[in-house]
């Protein structure tokens, strides 16, 4: 299991990362993690499957993550909910992260604003 603490450090690293291919990587280890660890029946392959192919991809997994939350809310599964969460919150920073990137001038990647 991935504990919070750390989830919210990888959190704040995407956050933060100017590199594309640094958020991909970041993502790409959490969801691994994530699909072998204690909350592999929490959250569908789907969301976890790799390689992840491009931004519109993180997009798409965000919106089944908030599918599926709803689903397991409606369930009154907490320890889904919880799982998913948590995922909902990884691939949310990566998701605004990539689509903040893709909009910058490519000049201006690699700086700080």
């Amino acid at each position: 299991m991935i504990r919070t603490e750390t989830m919210m450090m990888i959190a704040d690293v995407v956050r933060r990362s100017d590199s594309e291919c640094a958020i991909y990587f970041l993502l790409s280890a959490y969801l691994q993690a994530l699909r072998f660890g204690d909350n592999s029946s929490r959250v569908p392959e789907s969301i976890t499957r790799l390689p992840l192919t491009c931004a519109s991809d993180v997009r798409t997994r965000f919106e089944q993550l908030m599918i599926e939350l709803d689903t397991a809310s409606r369930r009154l599964d907490d320890d889904s909910c919880s799982a998913i969460r948590g995922a909902l919150h990884m691939v949310g920073a990566a998701s605004s992260r990539l689509k903040l990137i893709g909009e910058r001038p490519h000049a201006a990647i690699g700086t700080m604003a």
